[in-house]
């Protein structure tokens, strides 16, 4: 007889500080905290790096990561064309992001990544979006020796482009939303 699998956990978690979310722009290192909506990745012809921060991830080290996305809330429609990639930071327990010069760009990357290429445009406002599986990225962090349920873990989003997407700031309840299912 086939040995029973237990159902998937699923936890969900949605960026609740302002300090969670943040924008670096690449040219000069700047990093904003308390804007009112988060520019993936270009903001007025500079390329960025977006923080989000996930707090009390609820994951114990070494579970198997089956799926996991963001899903994201459309602020302003745009249709160019956008390939982002998609990192994890590669520490045990990430903190807040601050203004200080390179905050994002300094943070070690997992070396998993995954890319979420073409999107489609965004084209109606308040309408969700959703990553591609973004399990490999939060595997490798989950794997770290260090690594505690309950830690904080951030993505670190790059590449070319623009969709804009709802802050905490902007619109608390519509933050950036972590989905995970475990084993």
């Amino acid at each position: 007889t086939p040995t029973p699998t237990s159902a998937p956990t699923t936890i969900e978690i949605r960026v609740t500080f302002g300090s969670d979310d943040a924008e670096e722009r690449v040219n000069n290192g700047s990093v904003r905290v308390t804007g009112s909506d988060l520019e993936l990745v270009t903001d007025a012809g500079n390329v960025q790096e977006v923080g989000i921060r996930f707090r009390s991830v609820s994951i114990p080290q070494t579970s198997t990561i089956l799926n996991s996305y963001i899903e994201f809330e459309t602020d302003e429609t745009s249709s160019e064309a956008t390939s982002l990639t998609i990192y994890s930071e590669d520490t045990n327990d990430a903190s807040t992001f601050t203004t200080s010069t390179n905050n994002i760009t300094n943070r070690q990357k997992t070396s998993a990544a995954v890319n979420w290429s073409s999107l489609p445009a965004w084209n109606t406002v308040n309408e969700k979006h959703q990553t591609p599986n973004l399990a490999s990225i939060i595997q490798e962090v989950v794997n770290r020796i260090g690594w505690v349920s309950g830690n904080d873990l951030v993505v670190i989003v790059t590449g070319s482009g623009r969709r804009v997407a709802e802050s905490f700031e902007g619109e608390s309840t519509n933050a950036p939303l972590l989905h995970v299912e475990y084993q």
